[in-house]
């Protein structure tokens, strides 16, 4: 019988090791799981991927005060640029603003009805560009808007219904998922010169469109 029983006691301990073992590995492929859901949801950032939009040239690569680019969109110049990477957080979305730009733009003949639109100075104006990535941390959809407003530091007041980029950034966004893009505010008054803005984000809201984090109020400054 005294032999029996440390058999009997190495049994339990290999079978509670191996019970261990596969909680652990349980836990660890709902983990992988989970990252993978968010991951497949979540939108590449704008370092990794660009798409042009069709009626503002790409000035992914003017980084620098005083680049220009010509294409067959036209001819933008950076004015002045705040390189921020910097990440807010509101609620449960997370916010990246990842450049705000100052640019003078001359669209080429074919687009200047686009911009009619927007601004009686359509074939010379410069705008503000915005550039962000969004990501709902919660399980559910919520309604969330990067730009709900906007002061430039001369004064000029621009809404997010002022945004010709239109890729619809603003609304509702899935559980567990990102946007990422660009916002672009036309701005018409230029003395004194703009060396930053103010911008407001809007409110976080649920399905039922009852607030569940209050806007938040960045303020940016352009590289001297």
């Amino acid at each position: 019988m005294k032999k029996i029983i440390p058999l009997i006691l190495l049994s339990l301990l290999l079978s509670g090791c191996n019970f261990v073992q596969k909680e652990e590995k349980t836990v660890a492929a709902k983990n992988v799981k989970n990252n993978s859901t968010m991951s497949k949801n979540r939108a590449k950032s704008i370092s990794d991927i660009y798409v042009p939009n069709p009626q503002v040239s790409d000035d992914t690569t003017l980084l620098h005060k005083g680049q220009v680019l010509k294409d067959e969109k036209g001819e933008v110049t950076l004015e002045a640029i705040a390189s921020l990477n910097k990440t807010y957080t509101i609620g449960p979305i997370e916010m990246k603003i990842k450049n705000v730009k100052l640019i003078k733009n001359l669209p080429t003949y074919s687009l200047m009805d686009y911009f009619h639109y927007y601004t009686e100075s359509y074939e010379s104006f410069r705008f503000i560009k915005v550039e962000v990535e969004l990501i709902n941390h919660s399980a559910e959809n919520l309604h969330f808007g990067p730009v709900s407003h906007l002061i430039t530091s001369n004064k000029e007041q621009k809404e997010f219904k002022d945004d010709f980029y239109i890729e619809y950034l603003g609304g509702e966004i899935g559980p567990n998922a990102s946007k990422q893009g660009a916002m672009g505010f036309i701005v018409g008054k230029d003395s004194p010169g703009i060396n930053g803005i103010e911008l407001t984000t809007s409110d976080v809201l649920d399905e039922k469109h009852n607030t569940i984090a209050k806007a938040q109020t960045i303020k940016v400054d352009f590289n001297k």
